[in-house]
């Protein structure tokens, strides 16, 4: 009886090797398991003794599956079926007919009959975040702030349409006396597109309202050209240079503001760590007749997960700086702000 069981154990084993994927790489290796994919010049292999294992494809010489698989070639040619490897050619054998072609020349693979995932990553997608502040303290002078903001996305990798809208309000009461401290409301929406990885165009319009500031109306619209300086998995820097239009009128008897702009801007994101992000928008946009007229806007904030898919928390510090101010008014707004924010993509 235990040579029986062992026999049986023994085929079972022969069995399940046979049917396994198989890796042959340049140094003799011979790795055993499931073919996830290739992406990126990285062959995944899915193993039962050591988890998934990513392979330079560079260095693998031969690739065997048990079962079909989808490839898609440097040519763009995509084809279904069984791989096998024999004297340096890697051979696809599909429905229609067999594909004879060289590891190198495999663009990437996924699982048979899905859809590919370069034409999935090049889709555009919906991202919309909602965002509260509530701040106040208490003392010689008690305040509270409310504020509420959105951000909604349509974005694929080579374009971006985005809306977005804030408001804020605030009090402060000081010997008695209580005053507004906040009441500001923005409403925008920007538009960038990429004409390859390094340089795109962008065009942007946006409305804004501060009673504080004494702002009845300010309007901007620009547009300009856009580049990338650092694209990676972890960090990005962007910038913009461009020109416009921007219009003000005040609650006071001063005169309307109008006339052309220059639009400068840098916006910078770093993955701190995995479960933290730094993300940095500066804008400048000063008076094409007098650039002793302009205004800056900063925003600088970490962004951390609270929970799995949603919920995440954003402390940061924005900065609005109006070199002419409105009399009785301060050229300089800081705001540190705690924001929980809820995304759905």
């Amino acid at each position: 009886m235990s040579k029986t069981l062992l026999l049986t154990a023994f085929l079972a084993a022969l069995v399940g090797a046979v049917r396994a994927d198989v890796i042959e790489t340049k140094n003799g290796a011979r790795l055993v398991g499931k073919v996830v994919g290739i992406s990126g010049g990285t062959v995944t292999l899915n193993t039962t003794y050591a988890g998934d294992l990513s392979i330079k494809q560079s260095e693998v010489t031969a690739i065997t599956t048990d079962s079909p698989i989808a490839v898609r070639l440097a040519s763009g040619t995509r084809i279904d079926g069984k791989v096998a490897t024999e004297g340096g050619k890697l051979e696809v054998f599909g429905q229609d007919g067999t594909v004879t072609t060289t590891v190198d020349k495999v663009a990437a693979s996924w699982a048979a009959g899905g859809e590919d995932p370069q034409i999935i990553a090049m889709r555009r997608k919906w991202t919309i975040q909602a965002g509260l502040d509530l701040s106040g303290n208490s003392g010689n002078t008690t305040s509270t702030t409310i504020g509420a903001n959105f951000v909604a996305t349509l974005a694929s990798p080579q374009d971006s349409l985005k809306f977005y809208g804030s408001h804020n309000y605030g009090t402060a009461t000081a010997n008695g006396v209580t005053t507004k401290s906040a009441d500001d409301t923005k409403v925008g929406v920007d538009y960038s597109s990429f004409f390859n990885p390094l340089f795109g165009w962008y065009a942007r319009s946006e409305l804004e309202r501060d009673n504080v500031a004494g702002v009845d109306l300010r309007s901007t619209t620009d547009f300009g050209g856009t580049m990338r300086f650092i694209k990676t998995d972890v960090q990005s820097l962007v910038g913009r240079l461009g020109a416009g239009y921007r219009f003000e009128s005040y609650a006071s008897s001063t005169p309307a503001n109008k006339g052309a702009v220059l639009s400068t801007g840098l916006h910078y994101k770093l993955e701190l760590a995995k479960y933290a992000t730094l993300d940095t928008d500066i804008q400048y946009l000063p008076s094409f007749d007098n650039f002793s007229d302009y205004r800056i806007q900063h925003d600088t904030g970490i962004d951390i997960p609270i929970s799995v898919g949603f919920w995440m928390l954003r402390v940061g510090v924005s900065n609005s700086y109006t070199s002419r101010p409105q009399p009785g008014r301060k050229a300089l707004d800081t705001t540190y702000y705690t924001r929980l924010l809820l995304n759905w993509r």
